[in-house]
């Protein structure tokens, strides 16, 4: 009898650790998520202000930034900072992630999360550390914006979904007026050297 409980306590021990290794992490999530909206939007087929996804473009929003306005508003506002706020929201980021609909904010959190040391979201110069699948690469659009410009300024960041020899495939949204993907080129050492990126954001969570 002690030997049968002994056998059945061992087999939920190894259930629950296989139930562990099984578990997707918050980086496979997100990229998993990113993946869905890519596919849903019809890899940048289908734009803004189609009747059908009109429901998502409002949950981008709402979900992701807690953003209740019109759908004029939801139409015409670059909505790729509520695209990655809901992503990481959905992944369940919870307060880890600064939730913004301008880039800007979430990448000086980031940049003060590096100086403090804290392990949840930390930016970097695009030459100092290397990409993986769940990062985030972002650029400035307009001019003079570097790493250490402070404030807030207009941007976009994409979420790296893959990594092949020499590119990160990134996904984002209100590109072309979509969700679409995009390559950024990458050394031998995955880091990110194109020309247009100011910083990377690696998720550490």
């Amino acid at each position: 009898m002690k030997t049968s409980i002994k056998y059945i306590l061992a087999a939920v021990a190894a259930l629950v650790i296989l139930r562990s290794l099984k578990k997707p992490n918050f980086k496979q999530k997100a990229v998993k998520l990113a993946k869905k909206e890519l596919e849903r939007w019809n890899f940048g087929n289908i734009k803004e202000g189609n009747a059908a996804l009109m429901p998502t473009l409002r949950d981008y929003y709402k979900t992701g930034t807690k953003t209740y306005k019109s759908d004029k508003f939801y139409i015409d506002t670059a909505w790729s900072g509520a695209f990655i706020s809901y992503i990481m929201r959905m992944a369940g980021a919870g307060d880890k992630f600064k939730y913004a609909n301008a880039h800007a904010v979430y990448i000086q959190d980031a940049k003060q999360n590096r100086k403090k040391n804290i392990k949840t979201f930390q930016a970097f110069r695009k030459n100092e550390m290397p990409v993986t699948v769940g990062d985030l690469i972002c650029y400035p659009r307009q001019d003079g914006v570097t790493y250490y410009t402070p404030g807030l300024y207009y941007s976009h960041c994409d979420i790296v979904s893959e990594i092949k020899p020499g590119v990160a495939v990134g996904i984002g949204g209100n590109v072309s007026n979509s969700v679409k993907s995009k390559n950024y080129t990458l050394d031998s050492n995955n880091k990110v050297t194109s020309e247009e990126v100011h910083a990377i954001i690696k998720v550490l969570i």
